[in-house]
């Protein structure tokens, strides 16, 4: 387990190597937290550590889920689809979808047909 891992490293990892760290640390928590429990922590510092590293790379997997449907969408605006037949297709409301449009900021700007 490496002691300290920076943002630019989980950034460039890649999807399955963050993935088996983020299976490593919640194990390394789950472990810290019953030796919490036993009164004998090493290292009481760690688990803000590991729980601030999980978050991290749950955010950072968030980021990418958003940006490839919003690529997603994109494709299909660009089809000529309108929004409800994009939120129909993807499964997704349409409220969701204009929020994730305009989180993502596509890159170019395009007005569906309704």
């Amino acid at each position: 387990m490496p002691e300290k891992v920076k943002l630019r490293d989980l950034k460039n990892m890649s999807r399955e190597d963050r993935l088996r760290l983020l299976n490593e640390l919640r194990s390394e928590l789950i472990r810290l937290e019953t030796q919490r429990g036993r009164g004998v922590v090493d290292n009481p510092g760690r688990m803000k550590y590991v729980r601030r590293l999980i978050a991290r790379i749950l955010t950072i997997e968030h980021e990418a889920e958003l940006n490839d449907l919003s690529n997603r969408i994109n494709e299909l605006i660009k089809k000529g689809l309108s929004y409800d037949k994009v939120s129909m297709q993807l499964g997704i409301k349409k409220s969701t979808l204009r929020r994730i449009l305009r989180t993502m900021k596509p890159s170019t700007p395009t007005k569906p047909t309704q």
